[in-house]
């Protein structure tokens, strides 16, 4: 496999992540979704002034951001991904179906790429991110998301009759 072409997209994408954000970060996490028809791709950084984890999307309606900026920013950064994902089969290897980035500012860099069917446990794309935030961020859908909450407690009682 071209390592090298990995090892230059994955220092794109984190300097396109970089740009998309408007301040001072410490610790970000990543969420990608691809197959051969569509993808979709969020993240949510730590400020450094503050301890709550800010969604990619939620950064266009802070103060002073151009939203077309951010929107072509989050776009290039979806592009990105994709040449990561063609990429795999470019070098006839199994293109992944979702990863998991980490990025802290002091460039320490981690990623898991998984090749899981993502609907086999029956859930959607949107169920997906709860779980995926509750498993990452330890958000919990908010307690007026009455079908998020139940999912939640789904997905616990499932995981643990995983182990």
């Amino acid at each position: 496999m071209n390592t090298e072409g990995m090892e230059a997209l994955y220092q794109e994408i984190a300097n396109q992540v970089n740009n998309v954000i408007p301040e001072d970060w410490s610790r970000l996490l990543l969420y990608s979704e691809m197959d051969q028809y569509r993808g979709a791709t969020f993240f949510y950084y730590y400020p450094v002034e503050g301890k709550d984890p800010i969604y990619s999307l939620d950064i266009e309606d802070m103060e002073h951001i151009d939203m077309d900026e951010v929107q072509n920013g989050l776009s290039k950064l979806n592009r990105l991904l994709r040449d990561l994902w063609n990429e795999f089969i470019e070098n006839k290897q199994e293109p992944w179906k979702s990863l998991n980035l980490s990025l802290d500012s002091e460039g320490k860099f981690n990623i898991q790429y998984s090749y899981d069917d993502l609907e086999k446990d029956g859930y959607g794309y949107i169920e997906r991110v709860k779980i995926w935030k509750y498993e990452k961020l330890d958000i919990l859908p908010n307690i007026k998301d009455v079908s998020g909450c139940k999912l939640i407690e789904k997905y616990k009682k499932d995981a643990s009759k995983k182990k």
